[in-house]
């Protein structure tokens, strides 16, 4: 046990060595990668973001969220067999899209809303790429394929709850329960100190995540510097961060369809740098890591079946 910390301590001290060296022999790949990071920060995560991440804490931190989950439940708690706490937290991930996803997860978590079995089988369900993002940039910019925008984001969809139930863990019969939302305890209290506070949580999850989009653009960049097929590194570029990586595959040479697959699976999984993003903004609640990242790289696998699947019946 003490060797094999002993020698991820080495692995962890020879990369960030590696990646210094790498950024002092070729400075000028460094910038392009750091400015390309810092302006897809810039121009699409922030403005996207900014809004649903100010106004889920708000709703969080005044208690509309409890009367929101109460009137979802009925609906959503036999589908997704989840909390009325649960329930907001899988409308919000839905429609803002990951970190949001696990922002909410985080705070519910930490409220004591949801309990952690609960959020380890919501955090993969929940923190998945915006409807946005799917509908806009990969379906139309990446793929040129406006025809199947909806197909991608339902594929990206099912294939997360699909994965999410087949590997929910078994919840043990002594772990603490949480009391259901009462209409009594839904009070709503706002107050402009709230919306001070909502206002700097938001930035200080949206700083965390551009300071991880700047360093995966980096890395990226630094990877096409080695002798390997074109190929070979859009997969590779695609596997640590999804923007980037999937305008490289939609530019090899693969046939449309796997290339279809590829890029709705990748996308799914999340990459690398989204699951630093998310690590990122798990911190205090102890939810285990591997069992995320073991969730989304099997609805990565479910998306590029689910993709080959409909267009082989189109």
């Amino acid at each position: 046990m003490a060797l094999s910390k002993k020698i991820r301590s080495y692995l962890v001290k020879g990369g960030m060595l590696c990646f210094l060296c790498c950024l002092l022999l070729f400075p000028d790949t460094a910038l392009a990668g750091a400015k390309s990071g810092l302006l897809l920060w810039f121009n699409q995560v922030l403005p996207s973001l900014l809004p649903f991440l100010i106004i889920s804490s708000l709703l969080l931190s005044t208690g509309l969220s409890d009367s929101i989950a109460l009137r979802l439940a009925p609906v959503l708690s036999p589908v997704f067999r989840c909390s009325a706490s649960g329930c907001y937290a899988v409308v919000i991930g839905l429609l803002a899209g990951l970190p949001v996803g696990a922002k909410t997860i985080s705070s519910l978590l930490l409220s004591g809303k949801i309990t952690k079995k609960e959020g380890q089988y919501l955090l993969p369900l929940c923190n998945n790429p915006s409807p946005l993002f799917l509908l806009g940039f990969i379906s139309v910019t990446v793929l040129e394929r406006p025809d199947l925008r909806y197909a991608v984001l339902c594929i990206v969809t099912l294939s997360s709850v699909l994965a999410a139930k087949l590997t929910r863990p078994k919840t043990p019969s002594n772990e603490p329960r949480v009391s259901p939302i009462s209409p009594k305890k839904s009070s709503f209290t706002f107050s402009f100190l709230l919306l001070d506070a909502a206002i700097e949580q938001a930035f200080s999850v949206l700083t965390k995540v551009g300071g991880y989009i700047v360093l995966f653009s980096v890395l990226a960049k630094l990877l096409e510097k080695l002798p390997l097929p074109s190929v070979f590194l859009s997969g590779l570029g695609s596997f640590l961060e999804i923007t980037t990586g999937s305008t490289a595959l939609a530019s090899s040479s693969f046939p449309e369809t796997l290339l279809l697959c590829l890029v709705t699976g990748f996308v799914t999984f999340g990459g690398l740098s989204t699951a630093a993003q998310t690590k990122s903004v798990l911190a205090g609640t102890k939810l285990p890591f591997a069992h995320y990242l073991i969730t989304k790289f099997i609805a990565g696998l479910l998306a590029g079946l689910l993709m080959a699947g409909y267009l082989a019946l189109r």
